[in-house]
């Protein structure tokens, strides 16, 4: 796989638009599956900052991009294209 990214804009915790940035290839499949991928990175960043407020901004980062991947690889497994790799 290459370097490209996708970058979505988001609000922290502390209200500060801030950005994460996801593999293109995790964010074509998000695209793919999801009506509104912005929507769920936001929404899987609210989740992770609520529940592990501890963290510094990179480590919540990491964890949304975990999700991403998570979200990304079961889509491909239900829809059986999983195997195209």
């Amino acid at each position: 796989m290459d370097d490209e990214r996708t970058i979505y804009s988001i609000v922290d915790e502390c209200k500060q638009p801030t950005t994460i940035t996801l593999e293109k290839f995790v964010a074509d499949v998000l695209q793919a599956k999801l009506p509104d991928v912005h929507a769920w990175v936001q929404a899987a960043y609210d989740r992770v900052a609520d529940k592990k407020p501890h963290l510094g901004r990179r480590q919540k980062g990491d964890l949304v991009r975990a999700l991403s991947w998570r979200e990304a690889i079961v889509h491909l497994t239900a829809s059986g294209q999983l195997d195209d790799f």
